[in-house]
């Protein structure tokens, strides 16, 4: 029986899975649903929030007791004491604000950390073909996901939530003062409710375009990032400047929009609450001239009343950004819907040698309509040699891709000792094949790094072996940073020809059963095209199964069975070595 691999889908991603997956289209729930999810903590952050507006009736007391016992009767123990209590008061309401911070902190916990690692790690295990398909600003949008979440969802937007039934706390205490003071400031409160309503359906219609501007500007500066030498050799200036121009004045106009309704949304509320000050003003002094209260009770009432509108007046900020953070969970969230990941679960062959099959493979790239082959059938024995060769763009490079099990066929099987690759676990597929892709990419960091990602377990001893075979030992050796020279860029900071020999070293580093070589001696001057040659045979005479694309006469003339792809259809022929 074939064991099968136990690895599962990692933590974060099944945590993003779930979490998306609980995310309301309506973005204010997502608050509600992060207090639903820790009981205990919503019950503190409430508490602390009682205390806070309960301390913050202070002021007005103080206003009122100073102006109607102190001015009155100009007792200066009387001033002193209550002096005393309001500086209590407020450094008491100073103290619960950073203990409600910290409890929203508790309450948030590392939700909005492990999105961040979930989005990245979904992105990195995503089925590659699926994801390519999406364009480059798109995917970095979407990984800006946890950072709007963070943003919007935070600490300070649970407090805000949590001060709003504390506006009654306000109006309580004002309608015991003065109820006609009490009713025109709700009115008021009912106008800022409906202007944070209106906010939030304003932001919805243009938080959408302004995602899809996002992600065109970031494809554009990746490209002028990463193109720099393709874009001034081949005169692509103009049109990336003319895309960038079309692009910018887009996003311009949106963010403008935005702008522009987000100050007309606060200027409103600004101008709310002014009107509201003038109101309970001016109220209050007719019910002062007529006997109904004093003047201390009038000025504290003002002050209450402004307390009691300042969580409805936070509200429209709250709104939008809520908003902005629940559209781009939306989009999150189709794309983990709408992405295949990688299965983590599959079959391992003990002591498998390489034998490897195509049967009836068909394949077409993902929003293609053109199929690059059909029916493509070969097999290959331990130690046997495939050399493909053909136009290009025919589809070499797509049968390694499919071969490593990092794209799909449309149709058809690979089959491994006549197990679907399907079938495999991909992490144990990928220590088995040595890849030598056509563009080879390395991660950012020293290079001894690139060589141990490729295999964690290969000595310093295993890694100057290869680097010896390849013929990058005496480079490194000259370089002041030797081992510690850092790779940016992909590696692009190497030269071309340097960089592919380190391709190939890291291929034989993990040294499979199977090896998958895309133009092995591809721009490779004399001495890196004999390594090449060389390295071949030796594999060969070790039994390792080769396939390799190649358009390298001397990999032509030495290859007994061949892909070829120039005709409709690939054609596998064999010839008598001299």
């Amino acid at each position: 029986m074939i064991p099968t691999n136990r690895n599962i889908v990692p933590g974060p991603i099944e945590f993003l899975l779930s979490l998306l997956r609980r995310h309301s289209k309506h973005p204010m729930r997502e608050l509600f649903a992060r207090l639903r999810r820790h009981p205990g903590g919503a019950l503190r952050l409430f508490i602390s929030s009682l205390i806070i507006n309960i301390l913050g009736l202070a002021s007005s007391i103080y206003v009122i007791q100073v102006l109607n016992r102190y001015v009155s009767y100009g007792v200066n123990g009387t001033l002193i004491t209550l002096t005393t209590g309001a500086i209590i008061a407020i450094v008491g309401e100073f103290i619960f604000r950073q203990l409600r911070l910290a409890v929203g902190e508790d309450i948030i916990g590392d939700e909005d950390e492990r999105l961040s690692i979930g989005l990245f790690g979904l992105s990195v295990t995503t089925r590659l073909d699926a994801f390519e398909a999406r364009p480059i600003g798109t995917r970095a949008e979407i990984l800006r996901a946890s950072e709007r979440t963070e943003s919007a969802f935070g600490p300070p937007a649970l407090a805000a939530l949590a001060d709003l039934p504390f506006s009654l706390v306000y109006l309580t205490g004002l309608f015991l003062l003065a109820p006609p003071l009490a009713m025109v400031t709700a009115g008021f409160g009912a106008v800022l409710l409906l202007l944070a309503w209106n906010s939030q359906r304003a932001a919805a219609t243009a938080q959408h375009s302004l995602n899809t501007a996002a992600a065109r500007i970031g494809s554009l500066v990746m490209a002028g990032l990463q193109a720099g030498e393709t874009i001034r050799h081949f005169r692509a200036v103009d049109r990336l400047v003319e895309a960038w121009s079309v692009a910018a004045a887009q996003a311009h106009a949106l963010r403008r929009h935005a702008r522009r309704t987000h100050h007309a949304s606060s200027a409103w509320a600004q101008l709310v609450q002014s009107l509201t000050g003038i109101a309970v003003i001016g109220v209050g002094a007719a019910l002062a001239v007529d006997g109904v209260l004093d003047v201390g009770v009038l000025v504290g009432a003002n002050i209450m009343a402004a307390r009691a509108l300042t969580p409805l007046s936070r509200l429209i900020p709250l709104a939008e950004s809520a908003r902005a953070a629940a559209q781009t969970l939306a989009e999150a969230r189709a794309f983990a819907a709408s992405t295949p990941v990688e299965p983590r679960l599959g079959k391992i062959i003990p002591g498998w040698l390489g034998k490897i099959e195509a049967r009836s493979l068909a394949f077409t790239p993902l929003g293609g309509n053109t199929p690059l082959f059909t029916a493509l059938s070969f097999a290959l024995e331990p130690g046997g040699v495939l050399v493909i060769t053909g136009k290009n763009g025919s589809g070499k490079t797509s049968l390694l891709r499919l071969m490593a099990g990092l794209i799909q066929p449309s149709r058809g099987q690979i089959l491994v000792d006549g197990v679907d690759l399907s079938q495999i676990s991909l992490d144990w597929w990928r220590k088995q094949v040595s890849y030598l892709p056509q563009e080879p990419i390395f991660l950012e960091g020293p290079l001894q790094q690139a060589l141990s990602d490729a295999c964690p377990e290969a000595s310093p001893e295993d890694m100057e072996r290869v680097l010896t075979q390849v013929g990058l030992r005496p480079l490194i050796d000259r370089h002041p940073q030797g081992w510690n020279q850092l790779l940016g860029e992909g590696g692009r900071n190497l030269a071309p020809g340097v960089r592919r020999r380190l391709a190939l070293a890291r291929a034989l580093l993990v040294d499979g059963p199977l090896y998958l070589l895309d133009e092995p001696s591809e721009g490779l001057d004399r001495d890196g095209a004999e390594r090449v040659y060389a390295q071949m045979i030796a594999l060969a005479r070790r039994g390792k199964t080769l396939v390799v694309v190649s358009h390298d006469p001397t990999i032509l003339r030495g290859a007994r069975l061949t892909l070829n792809f120039d005709g409709a259809e690939p054609i596998l022929e064999s010839k008598q070595l001299q």
